[in-house]
């Protein structure tokens, strides 16, 4: 992330001259990002024998992305699902069911669908 910052940085006249910065804005905006919740959907087959997952960067993970402003949580779950497998959710999600959890100070919660 910091060798793509840094070119971005030198490509962008107006901030090239606050590269120097560039290690203290990473850490502002790396705490920043941790601020905004994630929303998504774990898809498990009706025999639990699969799940639906994807590869971001080099994890697998379940579907699932930052809240937009004005959006509530069963609108990012359905929005993020749709942007990043193509299914369309908005009739199936129920939120009563899901999952909440907290790492390094990030909060994610993610819906429980059975589909088959």
């Amino acid at each position: 992330m910091e060798e793509f910052a840094k070119t971005m940085f030198m490509a962008i006249p107006s901030v090239c001259n606050e590269i120097e910065n560039l290690p203290a804005f990473l850490r502002e905006w790396r705490k920043y990002k941790l601020t905004i919740p994630t929303y998504g959907v774990i898809f498990i087959s009706q025999d639990n024998s699969h799940v639906l997952m994807m590869k971001r960067y080099s994890k697998l993970e379940f579907p699932r992305g930052k809240m937009e402003s004005g959006e509530n949580p069963e609108e990012c779950a359905v929005r993020e699902v749709f942007e990043e497998v193509g299914l369309d959710i908005s009739n199936l999600i129920k939120s009563d069911e899901y999952i909440e959890s907290k790492k390094e100070e990030k909060y994610s919660t993610l819906g429980i669908m059975n589909v088959s």
